[in-house]
């Protein structure tokens, strides 16, 4: 009896304890000599205030300003990252960032995709973009535009080298930065002078050229778990992790409040457009882009065990001067692969070895739009991870109507799995919003596209991204075929051969006869009806729960789409 009494007191000691460090964690009385400003924020698409509070050491940062992190906390997400709330911004505060929490309490709907635009509006607030600044009155100016949002529980680390162009660049191409610098640079700028020696280039400041290429990551700390990483590959040179505000890139903070770390890793840029304004010689990635890019993957395996990566469910994501990266990464045999062109004149190789040798830089699954990656389909392979390939229909007719059908004819050819977003409404943009003319609510289809190939170990159901035709769509043509994309791979016998998926004429309650094909690697199904549908008749499109992927996990919820036949 004694035996279990005492038992039964240590346990409850334990628990105790516990639910003291919890208490403790989440106690910021400590940081009050730091708090500078508290604000009742107003959430829109939550429709909800929240509390923010802004914390600054007071200690002078130079003109360019400091860094910020705004701190999301949010009881209702499963904490990732143990050391506490107080440890990890006391430190930041410490290294004078400007730190911002904005606690959610238990709201469960604040996930990505539900309030990615409440963040970017916390993001716009930072800087006074169209809004008055949530620093207004308190003389502390934000870094252009480096803020961080960080789910509770997690840190970020910055500015990691992972490749120097002095060191790893190929030959010939340290006189080609000379070259422009003196050509491009130098006259426009009075009283800089031209030089014969790259190491004599300075910046505006005078201080030497920069000459290293560096990633953030944001992570969870002390973590219970390995866990996804996606990577974004920035096309702006100072790594903004959430673009600009007149953009809208909220995308990957929603992706760390679903359990990922998030990679924001540097563009091959010439530095001359990094240290002074850019122009047309903006880019190093035809002479170095694969060597760099596989150099940020191997460095990301090879400290996988500092931020928590569980380095076989890596996704990447490239926009832009950023989606080169991702065309040449996609193709999981690209290891001693070629760049798309050496310096004439100068030997092949570079000054030192490729650095991180020894380590993988293969991707499970990417996303890309609108780069120079488009204008080189001969690098996609039949084995391609899955992808997500995506095109604003405002885009100039270059890409639009050009490189962009032809990345997509290749992938066809090659029976890639893959997505194609032609992106209505959009220009040069990340897909966001409801796309009328498909039915996607592209935020989403993203998000569920990365959950199914990055959180494996979690088992998640599979889930339907696209159906053609849309929901509720007219005029759709009797011969028309019948598509739906999934996210993975769909095991075909629940389709062709059980009937997961029904196609019903409404009338007379029908099932229409025809014939199911699978694509994309298995993840499109296409249905051709034996004879033309009815005109003028409504049908429905019934994806059942019958339908299940090759690990035999089945769909979670019934989906129907309805759609009425042209009357010619």
């Amino acid at each position: 009896m004694r035996g279990k009494l005492k038992f039964l007191v240590i346990v409850s000691s334990l628990i105790l304890i516990t639910a003291a460090s919890q208490v403790k964690s989440s106690d910021l009385s400590e940081l009050k000599p730091y708090l500078k400003k508290t604000i009742s924020w107003k959430c829109t698409t939550q429709d909800k205030f929240i509390p923010i509070n802004i914390y600054f050491l007071g200690e002078y940062v130079g003109p360019d300003g400091t860094e910020a992190i705004v701190y999301v906390k949010n009881k209702a997400w499963k904490r990732i990252g143990t050391e506490s709330d107080l440890s990890i911004l006391s430190d930041y505060i410490k290294k004078n960032y400007i730190v911002i929490t904005a606690d959610y309490g238990y709201d469960t709907l604040a996930v990505l995709p539900r309030f990615d635009k409440d963040l970017h509006e916390i993001f716009k607030a930072v800087y006074g973009y169209k809004t008055e600044s949530l620093l207004k009155g308190l003389n502390i100016k934000p870094k252009e535009y480096r803020c961080f949002f960080l789910p509770e529980g997690y840190r970020v680390a910055t500015d990691l080298v992972f490749w120097e162009l002095d060191k790893h660049a190929a030959f010939g191409t340290m006189e080609y930065i000379m070259n422009s610098y003196n050509d491009d640079i130098v006259p426009k700028l009075p009283g800089l002078k031209p030089v014969t020696s790259p190491g004599d280039m300075v910046d505006r400041f005078g201080n030497p050229f920069d000459f290293t290429v560096k990633m953030d990551i944001v992570y969870p700390s002390r973590s219970k778990k390995k866990v996804p990483a996606i990577v974004f590959s920035a096309w702006i040179s100072t790594r903004n992790p959430n673009g600009e505000p007149i953009g809208y890139l909220p995308h990957f903070a929603g992706f760390t409040t679903r359990g990922y770390a998030y990679v924001v890793m540097g563009h091959c840029f010439n530095p001359c457009v990094v240290h002074y304004f850019h122009y047309g010689k903006f880019t190093l990635d035809q002479w170095n882009g694969f060597a760099c890019y596989s150099a940020a993957m191997r460095f990301i395996n090879a400290n996988a065990g500092s931020y928590s990566i569980n380095t076989d469910h890596i996704g990447m994501a490239g926009h832009s001067k950023g989606e080169y990266a991702i065309t040449r990464l996609s193709d999981p045999h690209h290891e001693g692969g070629k760049e798309l062109g050496r310096f004439e004149g100068f030997p092949e190789g570079s000054p030192e070895p490729q650095p991180w040798p020894g380590y993988p830089s293969k991707i499970a699954a990417g996303y890309q739009s609108m780069g120079m990656g488009l204008f080189e389909p001969q690098f996609i392979t039949s084995d391609y991870v899955p992808t997500i390939v995506a095109c604003g229909e405002n885009e100039r007719d270059e890409i639009s109507k050009e490189a962009h059908p032809a990345f997509v004819k290749r992938l066809e050819e090659l029976d890639v799995n893959y997505i194609n977003l032609f992106m209505q409404g959009l220009g040069h943009a990340v897909p966001y919003g409801y796309d009328e003319k498909t039915g996607i609510d592209r935020y989403q289809l993203m998000a569920d596209f990365f959950d199914r190939y990055l959180k494996v170990e979690e088992k998640l159901p599979p889930v339907v991204l696209v159906v053609s035709p849309r929901d509720n769509k007219e005029d759709v043509t009797p011969s028309g075929q019948i598509t739906v994309d999934f996210a993975p791979v769909i095991d075909p016998v629940s389709i062709i051969k059980e009937k997961g998926i029904n196609i019903m004429q409404m009338k007379n309650k029908e099932e229409v006869e025809g014939t199911w094909k699978a694509s994309h690697k298995g993840t499109r199904y296409t249905f051709t009806p034996v004879k033309h549908l009815t005109k003028n008749e409504q049908y429905s499109i019934e994806i059942t729960t019958a339908v299940k992927d090759m690990r035999g996990i089945h769909l979670e919820q019934e989906k129907k789409v309805h759609f009425t036949v042209a009357s010619e």
